[in-house]
């Protein structure tokens, strides 16, 4: 800083000298120089010291910080799922710990309990002991996938299994053996569900686009062609958890690839203006040391004085007139919603009750379409057309085929806040919410029933239970209202829930193993076995707890790159409490982009 302004100090003397008594001076110098007043002065004078000195404090650490999370947004990127940091980034306790989290998804056989199926990005596993040895699934061609959902086949279960992974549709004759590719090859399919009809399956396309075709034709994928929500059905509000969890996690500006190329530009802002600002700082010093070094020993000098002046230009224009301003923003938000979700166990209950009304919502939880907003969906046997479509925000249902949508409201007029990932089991619907909320099960009866067993993230704070308002058996769709008749008021809320993205769900984080929040569960021998972590819960049908069991993880030694970033981000591949240093540099953050606005202004202007 101190040799460009030198440079700029110089250059305005010698013009000035240089120009002739009567050279008229342009109105917009004239205005500026009239209108710097004192306090404006010194605005800018402290608001270069605090830029600087918070700057250099703060520079490591939100370049980490930054290049950590752009790599975060991406979690579909396979290699950071299945690629392994070196052995001297990790400590022997992550190693441990993301051994005891292998796999997300696991899907047992109905008639034996014995016979399993699971995975989840690192790969695909089946076990017929009971799950006390694994053995890989064999796919096609040596593919390594990752594994996104678990569906037997409607018509013969356990024969035919259904794989949803990162490269399209697997399907399995020998109850997960061995997979061949069947269908939408190279898609990113998030979800695979069973049909209205017994030789029907469909699948979600990046949660996004849902895709029907024939379990004998599976290559002859169609579109599903869903309409937006109506106004009359969409959320009026949001909790403020999933706002700021969806803002922070790239999803919440306006469409998927928006907001993914907002938090990109605000991840590899932070980390490239960390970098520029400490060069634009370091290097005029260097150059001065060297220079000195040089007129004592007699060495050649290096880089000319052009070099170092078009350099730290450079370095300038880089630094804040180009991808300072893009990213001022983003750091703005990503700094803000950071220290929340760093506190998201002391703070989750009162973030899930305060409620932002629509006017203050972004522009992506309209749900003026579906892009980003199916995480999960269901069908109904012997009713085509018929689909309820379960997200981070709430429960819609159509029975026309996906051209007009009612919103799932309990009797109170409450609406179904979550369904993050459904299955039918029979004329059961089962709400896997994870960390973002209660579970429940819907019976034949169409009442949600909250599943709260054992300690859970937000215990007490459900908000499923009540009446089904969308797709009743006989094939009648209603309008939102409540069981008295009147008008159901109307309020708003990854897939996997709080304080997840995209694949973080089960990563132990802060000694929470032990907490109820399933990632899956399955239906065998009349009992739901839910997947949480490194337990299996086992209920009744009904919910009703009955064992817990601990399972036996794939052997798959080593950390995922994307866990070793995601501890690194939150610090606590360090310490367990480094939210409460994150939040410093936070702070730090949101500081530097307002005293950089302000110099931004004032040499813009001046």
């Amino acid at each position: 800083m101190a040799f460009l302004d030198t440079i700029l100090r110089r250059r305005g003397l010698e013009d000035a000298q240089s120009a002739p008594p009567s050279a008229p001076v342009t109105k917009r110098r004239d205005k500026a120089t009239k209108n710097v007043q004192p306090g404006g002065s010194a605005l800018y004078r402290w608001s270069f010291v605090i830029h600087k000195w918070t700057g250099l404090a703060g520079a490591a650490w939100l370049a980490v910080l930054g290049l950590t999370g752009f790599f975060l947004d991406h979690d579909s990127w396979r290699w950071q799922m299945q690629s392994k940091a070196p052995g001297w980034l990790t400590t022997t306790a992550l190693n441990e710990q993301s051994a005891r989290n292998t796999i997300r998804y696991l899907q047992m056989d109905p008639a034996d309990s014995a016979h399993r199926v699971a995975g989840g990005p690192r790969g695909v596993w089946f076990s017929r002991d009971g799950g006390a040895t694994w053995t890989s699934t064999a796919f096609q061609k040596g593919d390594h996938p990752q594994l996104l959902a678990i569906e037997p086949d409607p018509a013969k279960g356990w024969n035919r299994l259904w794989l949803g992974t990162d490269d399209g549709v697997y399907v399995s004759a020998d109850g997960g053996a061995s997979a061949r590719l069947a269908a939408l090859e190279g898609d990113y399919v998030t979800g695979v569900a069973a049909g209205a009809t017994s030789t029907e399956m469909l699948a979600i396309v990046d949660r996004s686009k849902v895709y029907r075709f024939g379990a004998e034709t599976p290559e002859k994928a169609e579109a599903i062609d869903f309409a937006p929500l109506e106004k009359a059905s969409r959320p009026l509000d949001a909790q403020l958890n999933r706002f700021i969890h969806d803002l922070h996690f790239g999803r919440a500006l306006a469409g998927p690839t928006t907001s993914l190329v907002a938090n990109d530009i605000g991840g590899i802002g932070m980390f490239v203006l960390s970098i520029t600002g400490l060069l634009y700082w370091g290097l005029p010093k260097w150059w001065k040391a060297r220079a000195k070094k040089s007129k004592l020993t007699g060495e050649a000098r290096g880089a000319s004085k052009e070099t170092k002046k078009a350099t730290i230009v450079w370095l300038f224009r880089l630094h804040s007139v180009t991808l300072g301003i893009a990213s001022v923003v983003m750091i703005l938000y990503l700094s803000i919603t950071g220290v929340f979700l760093g506190h998201g166990r002391e703070l989750f209950n009162w973030m899930r009750s305060v409620k932002i009304p629509e006017a203050c919502l972004t522009p992506a939880f309209s749900l003026r379409s579906w892009d980003g907003w199916i995480d999960s969906l269901v069908a109904y046997p012997g009713m085509p057309g018929a689909y309820t479509i379960g997200n981070r925000i709430g429960m819609f249902t159509t029975v026309d085929g996906g051209q007009s949508w009612a919103r799932e409201d309990n009797p109170t007029g409450e609406p179904v806040r979550l369904a993050a990932r459904m299955r039918r089991f029979g004329d059961r619907v089962v709400m896997v919410n994870g960390m973002g909320g209660s579970s429940a099960i819907r019976g034949a009866d169409e009442i949600n029933r909250d599943v709260t067993i054992g300690p859970q993230m937000g215990m007490g704070m459900g908000g499923h239970a009540g009446k089904h308002h969308g797709a009743m058996r006989g094939g009648e769709q209603k309008t939102a209202q409540d069981a008295s008749g009147e008008t159901a008021t109307r309020e708003g809320r990854s897939e996997q829930g709080f304080a997840t993205r995209g694949q973080m769900g089960g990563m132990g984080m802060g000694g929470m193993e032990n907490m109820f929040m399933p990632s899956d569960v399955t239906l065998s021998e009349d009992k739901l076995y839910w997947k949480s972590s490194g337990k299996l819960w086992v209920t009744d049908a009904d919910g009703k707890e009955l064992d817990k069991q601990d399972i036996v993880m794939p052997a798959d030694p080593g950390t995922p790159w994307f866990t070793w970033f995601l501890r690194v981000h939150m610090g606590t591949i360090f310490w367990s409490e480094w939210k409460w240093i994150n939040d410093v540099f936070a702070t730090l953050a949101i500081f530097l982009s307002v005293t950089g606005l302000i110099r931004w202004w004032r040499k813009k202007w001046a």
